[in-house]
């Protein structure tokens, strides 16, 4: 059994199932409910208090914040922090009660996008404390002396961070190795360990801390809890718990700041943690669900945060690039007229409305709080990391080698200097932020076929009997024979104006037909691998793919939709329509390359050179291992 698909398991098993309906999960299941996409209107007021705080904040960006200043200094000024406190920018996500504004989601990745628009690295130092710092763990799991305490804080004055990752741990998030032992006398417990990448690390007062708590497992009316044993006791697993990290207390070691390729201005940093005393107070909700609620937080992140970043730095992207493709004359006629850049600049335009509609969606569907989005919110933050990166490398073609000359340069002899060289480097830490793309893709077709891999597991279990095989087999039958028909009949759409739209309509159809059409080619699969299909990563990459596409296709049609039902803005169509054909282009391709492996060559021969086949492709330098670039430390 792949090891991947383990490390997903043993995630699941620290959180509960699906808390509620989610468009994807049917969808990989060839029952799709369109009409869980159809949220109700954001009420007037909650748009109209948005957009107000959206025009502040950019009076406050355009005669305050310098984002060339924090690039070049890779250092974002203490006045510019002190004055988003002010403004209350760092608690959009926290309650009016606990001091916060109390936004929707919705209006907070509004804001987020905003900022994102002018400094992206401003954006995420924002985003992180409401994301994934103490904020959100607390609010939803906290007790109540806990908000009472913190929540005013952190949404005025302390910045808080986010401590999961380790060197040895990162997106297997269950294998972290930080242990907080409770110490004899019960008040305190006592945590080793390090932490690696902690996002505002260097200036957080607070962080949340995820480590492994030595326990003992008790049933209590019915349900297993877990106990932490004191320090020398009898323990019978160490478990995922949450804790308030003050990041003040003697033990931590804030060890250095990190450099990055981009995103220069980010605070980030390894944190040491020895003999570093947390109080039992400082547990945030129940010993052993310290990842379920890691997993959870992380949901906000990936879609809400990292969309909106990415869709700001797109924005921002947007209207240099058709200046450029202007003005730019080249064998006397202007870049505009060449069909080469008139193409790049459409597919620019129509996946940009894409991942726009796609963020909206998600954040809507998280306001709702009755929808289980982490598959949605998962694709959110895969779509618009992905295409935000394809589209700030068009846009650095079309500028030629002005786009590849910082902006630090072309200013010093008096070029319009536009940093589309620092966007295309910071835009790569948000597709490897809060879950890489080549880690949420196998964990986006684990939670969706969840049911499929669930209900097939005692078939694939390892020293079954031919008889018991049988049984299982028959039992799998009963079960797949009348679910595989169902998979050739149509089902009927929500009887909705929206769905009645004629340029709705057909897209929404080919969804329908096309997600009966994957769960087909779905099962043929895990017939064809039977258990070894959790090792079939290329299949799980196209599968995720192509619910991706489906999504974001159904997205952009219904927020056209609405723009022109609204505001009766009818050309977004051609920009709808125009991301359609290319997704679907790619739909049929992946399909028809579902059951011809043209990647298995290259899987073999990728195999091959790991276990040192072609020597040939290193000849010709001087050769170096990885270990050489260690450099030691001369002792004084």
């Amino acid at each position: 059994m792949s090891t991947l698909f383990k490390g997903f398991e043993r995630i699941e098993e620290a959180r509960e199932r699906f808390a509620g309906e989610s468009f994807l999960a049917g969808l990989y299941d060839g029952r799709p409910e369109f009409d869980l996409l159809l949220t109700p209107p954001e009420p007037p007021e909650e748009k109209a208090v948005g957009e107000a705080f959206c025009q502040q904040v950019q009076d406050f960006l355009i005669h305050e914040v310098d984002p060339e200043e924090i690039e070049r200094r890779a250092k974002i000024p203490e006045r510019i922090i002190q004055r988003l406190f002010t403004l209350g920018v760092f608690g959009m996500k926290i309650p009016k009660e606990y001091g916060g504004l109390g936004f929707s989601y919705t209006n907070y990745g509004r804001v987020l996008t905003v900022i994102a628009g002018w400094s992206n690295i401003l954006a995420l130092t924002v985003a992180v404390p409401q994301s994934i710092g103490i904020a959100m763990p607390i609010l939803l799991f906290g007790t109540e002396d806990q908000k009472k305490k913190y929540l005013p804080l952190v949404a005025k004055e302390a910045i808080s961070a986010f401590a999961l990752t380790e060197p040895m741990t990162g997106s297997d998030a269950a294998n972290v190795r930080t242990e907080a032992v409770l110490d004899s006398t019960g008040s305190h417990f006592l945590v080793n360990g390090e932490k690696l990448w902690c996002t505002n690390g260097p200036i957080a007062r607070y962080a949340t801390l995820v480590a492994r708590v030595p326990a003992l497992r008790v049933e209590r009316a019915g349900k297993v809890e877990w106990v932490p044993a004191q320090s020398g006791q009898h323990t019978d697993d160490r478990v995922h718990t949450a804790f308030i990290l003050d990041m003040a207390a003697p033990g931590v070691l804030v060890r250095q700041r990190c450099q990055f390729e981009g995103c220069r201005g980010i605070e980030n940093a390894p944190i040491t943690l020895r003999n570093v005393q947390i109080p039992v107070e400082q547990v945030i909700g129940d010993v052993g669900k310290g990842l379920k609620y890691a997993l959870t937080i992380l949901n906000v992140g990936r879609g809400i945060s990292i969309p909106a970043i990415c869709l700001g730095m797109a924005k921002q992207a947007w209207q240099p690039t058709l200046d450029r493709t202007n003005t730019r004359i080249t064998f006397q006629k202007p870049l505009a007229e060449r069909q080469t850049q008139q193409i790049r600049i459409g597919e620019m335009a129509s996946h940009l409305f894409a991942m726009e509609a796609l963020a909206l969606l998600v954040w809507r569907l998280a306001d709702q709080h009755r929808y289980d989005i982490r598959i949605e919110a998962a694709v959110a933050k895969i779509f618009c990391s992905e295409h935000t990166i394809r589209f700030l490398r068009d846009a650095q073609t079309i500028f030629g080698g002005m786009g590849y000359e910082t902006a630090e340069s072309k200013e010093a002899r008096g070029e319009a200097a536009f940093g589309i060289e620092q966007l295309v480097r910071d835009a790569e830490m948000y597709r490897i932020g809060e879950g890489a793309t080549d880690i949420l893709r196998p964990f986006v077709v684990r939670e969706g076929l969840s049911p499929h891999l669930d209900r097939a597991k005692g078939f694939y279990a390892e020293d079954l009997s031919i008889l018991d095989q049988t049984r299982q087999g028959l039992k799998l039958a009963r079960f797949y024979v009348p679910w595989y028909l169902q998979q050739w009949r149509r089902r009927p759409l929500p009887d909705r104006p929206e769905y009645a739209h004629p340029h709705v309509r057909p897209l929404a159809r080919y969804v329908e037909r096309t997600s009966r059409r994957l769960t087909r080619e779905i099962c043929y699969a895990m017939l064809r691998f039977q258990a070894s299909f959790r090792d079939e990563q290329r299949l799980q990459n196209k599968i995720e793919a192509i619910g991706e596409d489906l999504l974001a296709m159904l997205a952009s049609v219904l927020y056209a939709e609405r723009r022109t039902r609204i505001d009766g803005q009818t050309a977004v169509w051609e920009l709808a329509e125009g991301f359609c054909v290319s997704a679907e282009q790619r739909i049929e391709q992946r399909l028809r390359e579902f059951r011809h492996h043209q990647d298995h060559f290259a899987a073999t021969t990728g195999r091959q050179a790991l276990k040192g086949s072609y020597p040939t492709l290193s000849e010709g330098i001087i050769l170096r291992r990885l270990d050489a670039y260690v450099r030691r430390k001369e002792r004084p």
